[in-house]
Order: structure tokens, then C-alpha cells, then sequence
């Protein structure tokens, strides 16, 4: 099943371009929560399938 990110706007999917990782949200309430907002996804839960794209993390941080 290929993955695609779940970030409002992104199109980015696993074999769309090399290099490209993608995450799954963590399992730590608080942390899962910081991401939903980040990626402007409030509204909507994120299943245990639903994945993040490297695009959206600040480099070595």
C-alpha cells in the first residue's frame, strides 16, 4: 500500500522522489497533539496508517 503525506496540501507520496522519508505520528499524547496542530490537521484524527512526510521537519532538530 503505497504511503502519502497527511500534511494539509502536500502531495508528496513514497515513490514520488528519492530521499523522501515519511513518519509515523508518535504514540505520546502530547507529542501526536503537537504535530496534529503543526500540520494544521486538527479537525481530523490521524489513523494508524496516516504518515508525515521528512518535508515537514526542520533539519537536525
Amino acid at each position: 500500500m503505497p504511503s502519502a503525506c497527511c500534511a494539509m496540501g502536500c502531495t508528496n507520496a513514497l515513490s514520488q522522489k528519492k530521499g523522501l522519508a515519511f513518519y509515523k505520528f508518535p504514540k505520546d499524547p502530547v507529542r501526536r497533539q503537537k504535530w496534529i496542530t503543526a500540520i494544521r490537521r486538527d479537525h481530523r484524527t490521524p489513523t494508524a496508517e496516516s504518515k508525515l512526510c521528512s518535508e515537514h521537519f526542520v533539519s537536525g532538530k
